[in-house]
């Protein structure tokens, strides 16, 4: 007989619990396909999560279940490795198609996260603009109220959470229906009906899953605002994936809990030069959380601390680096609680992952770039480099951490052409956030309209 690829588990259950059952199945060293296992659960407690982390879950449904969500769960867990998923696949792109020329205001504090829902909206033809957190997001709507179709709302953030944000803008009559979607990584009962209860439409669960993703905002905005016949083109020149996944996956990495490449290349729509980029930021900004972290708790800023292991949590799931992210989430944990020798005593087992973590990278990031099979690159358009260009300018003189991502872009518009070398010289001066310097080699490009 076939072995069964998932189990739907109930949490309680008589005679034995689904914690326990599942417990039972992942350490059962006779079984030779180990089926993924998703927790049913109508309480979304604490402590049910808890243990699942622990257990390594691979998903939950919270009752009632409806067909969408488990659709979604489906897909989470095998679109990227089934052929036959056609129906699925289809659905899918219904809700991209749907996301056309949509104005997405997105606030999220953290710059990778950020680059990751940027790339993937805007690959399917949403506009999308960026605050950095609460505040920022409500100035921009209050100055512009009828700018966007949606706000992708991030919970924990500085300056002002999502929280606080929502409550500013559901307490002024002009935002009464625009939809809210809250980004949070603690998709419980509670959570869901707090941000419910708060005013937000839907959310939207980290790591980010690019179907969940299309599928909730397309729920919430209005038809496509570009018609078909001016969409061509739109998203295909930067954002398409380079390769089918086993075309372009890199050599495995030998623990896939460290780094799971199969699953970080999903997660970005497997487009391997933004999967480059994001990965090479995390090691140049997340190594030295630890000690960051262990500052903060030595000078009893708890929060400061709780935030700085969420931040390392959210990014490294983002990512595919599972171990990384288990051991910040047991920090986060401990610092939330202000037990801060429980977050002291965590905190080497976050070090050790990050280490496991820098060697994975060093064999990854490398192969990560190695040209993959394709049909050849698309034809460079000179339009949407010149608009990509103009984004670019204006967030370096802001000196915008989002000029990464604009840069990004350009870059792999203008791949091998006449531009490249001086994309390429902008990139190091943006990732040195040098933008004065990057504004000046921009300047000092070829013009652009020959």
């Amino acid at each position: 007989t076939l072995p069964y690829d998932v189990v739907l588990m109930d949490w309680r259950m008589p005679g034995m619990d689904g914690l326990e059952a599942t417990r039972r199945i992942k350490q059962d060293p006779a079984l030779r396909h180990r089926p993924a296992v998703v927790m049913v659960t109508a309480f979304g407690r604490e402590e049910v999560r808890d243990e699942a982390e622990r257990l390594q879950i691979d998903g939950f449904l919270l009752k009632p279940v409806t067909k969408s969500m488990l659709v979604d769960t489906l897909v989470s867990l095998f679109a990227p490795q089934r052929s036959e998923t056609k129906q699925v696949a289809a659905s899918s792109a219904e809700s991209a198609a749907a996301l056309q020329g949509v104005r997405l205001l997105l606030a999220e504090d953290n710059e990778i996260n950020r680059q990751i829902a940027v790339e993937l909206l805007e690959g399917v033809g949403a506009r999308v603009t960026t605050a950095p957190n609460g505040r920022e997001a409500v100035e921009r709507l209050h100055a512009e109220p009828q700018a966007f179709d949606a706000v992708l709302m991030d919970l924990q953030m500085p300056v002002m959470d999502g929280h606080q944000a929502t409550a500013h803008l559901r307490a002024d009559p002009r935002f009464a229906r625009l939809p809210i979607i809250a980004m949070t990584a603690h998709a419980t009962v509670e959570e869901r009906q707090r941000c419910l209860d708060e005013g937000m439409n839907d959310h939207v669960s980290k790591p980010i899953e690019p179907a969940q993703l299309f599928a909730t905002v397309s729920r919430w905005v209005p038809g496509p605002a570009v018609p078909p016949s001016s969409r061509t083109g739109m998203a295909e020149a930067s954002h398409a994936p380079d390769a089918s996944p086993e075309e372009s996956m890199p050599p495995a990495v030998p623990d896939p809990q460290c780094l799971d490449l199969a699953d970080g290349l999903r997660r970005v729509a497997n487009n391997r030069r933004l999967y480059h980029s994001l990965l090479t930021k995390f090691r140049g900004q997340q190594m030295s959380a630890p000690a960051a972290i262990r500052t903060a708790l030595l000078e009893g800023r708890r929060a400061d601390a709780e935030r700085l292991a969420h931040t390392v949590k959210g990014v490294a799931g983002n990512l595919g680096a599972r171990a990384t992210a288990a051991a910040a989430a047991a920090v986060e944990k401990a610092a939330q609680a202000s037990d801060a020798a429980g977050a002291e005593a965590a905190l080497p087992a976050l070090e050790s992952a990050l280490a496991q973590l820098g060697k994975a990278l060093d064999l990854s990031l490398p192969a990560l770039m190695q040209p993959a099979a394709s049909p050849g690159p698309a034809p460079m358009d000179p339009a949407r480099l010149r608009a990509v260009i103009h984004q670019l300018e204006a967030l370096l003189r802001e000196d915008s951490a989002d000029a990464s991502i604009r840069i990004e872009e350009a870059a792999a518009l203008a791949a091998g052409t006449r531009w490249e070398a001086g994309l390429m010289e902008i990139s190091r001066q943006v990732g040195a956030y040098n933008f004065d310097a990057a504004l000046a080699a921009l300047k000092s490009l070829p013009p652009m309209d020959t």
